[in-house]
């Protein structure tokens, strides 16, 4: 009998150790984000404003645009720079997202986001910053 009893304690413990371990793994990662909003300029490494080309594709049939016309640029940047972001790491992964954005400063990619998405971390749905999006692809020639 008292076997059965230590072999049931140390099963038990197993269990509980097993269980433990498998709580949540991306605690450390989600203590690292912050959830206050910030603007989405913060998220440019530099300064915004130099950037020189915009990449945009369509997300429902991969038609890809371009502009590197600076005016245009520029109002679309005005527009969506201080944009509220908000981090979440625990949002679902977006599939089939409107469009894709990416900013070049002298062909090097600076920055890349969707509207569920800022330089590959998910955030929370940004309606503003898709609307931005479809004037911006509509604008492109």
């Amino acid at each position: 009998m008292k076997k059965y009893s230590l072999y049931t304690l140390i099963c038990a413990s197993l269990l509980i150790l097993i269980l433990s371990s498998c709580q949540n793994s991306n605690q450390s990662d989600q203590a690292g984000v912050s959830k206050e909003p910030k603007e989405l300029e913060t998220f440019y490494p530099g300064d915004i404003t130099q950037v020189d080309s915009i990449e945009i594709m369509s997300g429902s049939d991969g038609t890809k645009k371009t502009t590197t016309d600076q005016a245009q640029i520029q109002e679309w940047i005005e527009k969506v720079r201080h944009l509220k972001i908000v981090l979440d790491p625990d949002q679902e992964d977006a599939t089939g997202v409107l469009f894709h954005v990416t900013m070049f400063e002298q062909g090097k990619e600076m920055l890349y986001m969707t509207p569920t998405d800022m330089n590959h971390q998910r955030m929370e749905p940004q309606s503003e910053l898709a609307d931005r999006m479809t004037e911006l692809f509509d604008a492109i020639e």
